[in-house]
């Protein structure tokens, strides 16, 4: 065998050290509906969905370790639901609604002492919906996917059992956009999505319970 697939086959050879640490973790998270501003060349308009719960899981696999830090891949999915929403000025009888979920892939930085720790970085693709509905008519709908960066800071504790070793954790994230506004007062046709997107959560706060193997 040549010299130059050496590298190859060693990377090989340490792939499946590396997959023997992996994690998967159900989680219930509270994000704030934000209160963002729509401006049209008519009115100025404030919206604040109630604040969004729900559930979702993750999955996780360690790619490097240097001494108690390691790195590890992730991807989530965190299933959509429902809030209404508050207009201002109200829009007669008109009731809102808005639907937010989000999948994501991201990179951690997790350190293991006493507690766990670390910090990390997503993109999420996160599916916003948006419903209308007047008295005595149908409900419309608009929907649209918005790719944003979050980043995460999180807190727990592993327990030491073999070979399953369970885990709860506690994390804040937070949206690097946060776009409150959509100023649409030169003229421009109005995006619905955008200028009802500024309502979305910009935080998120979730309780992570699941199991290393």
């Amino acid at each position: 065998m040549k010299l130059r697939f050496l590298p190859i086959c060693l990377a090989v050879v340490a792939m499946p050290a590396f997959a023997q640490d992996r994690s998967f973790a159900l989680f219930y998270d509270k994000a704030p509906g934000e209160t963002g501003t729509y401006i049209t060349s008519s009115s100025t308009n404030t919206i604040k969905p109630d604040d969004f719960s729900g559930i979702g899981f993750k999955f996780g696999v360690n790619v490097a370790q240097w001494g108690p830090a390691t790195v590890e891949f992730n991807a989530s999915y965190r299933r959509r639901s429902k809030k209404t929403a508050t207009i201002t000025p109200p829009s007669g009888s008109t009731t809102f609604q808005y639907e937010w979920g989000y999948v994501s892939a991201g990179a951690d930085v997790n350190f293991t002492q006493v507690v766990d720790f670390g910090v990390g970085l997503d993109l999420r693709a996160q599916q916003d919906y948006y419903f209308f509905t007047s008295t005595g008519s149908s409900t419309m709908a608009y929907g649209i996917t918005r790719m944003s960066p979050w980043i995460r800071a999180h807190v727990g504790y592993t327990f030491d059992a073999a070979p399953v070793k369970p885990f709860v954790a506690l994390e804040l994230a937070r949206d690097l956009r946060n776009d409150t506004s959509y100023d649409a007062s030169s003229g421009s046709a109005v995006d619905v999505s955008k200028a009802f997107g500024v309502g979305l959560p910009k935080k998120e706060y979730s309780l992570y319970a699941g199991i290393r193997f």
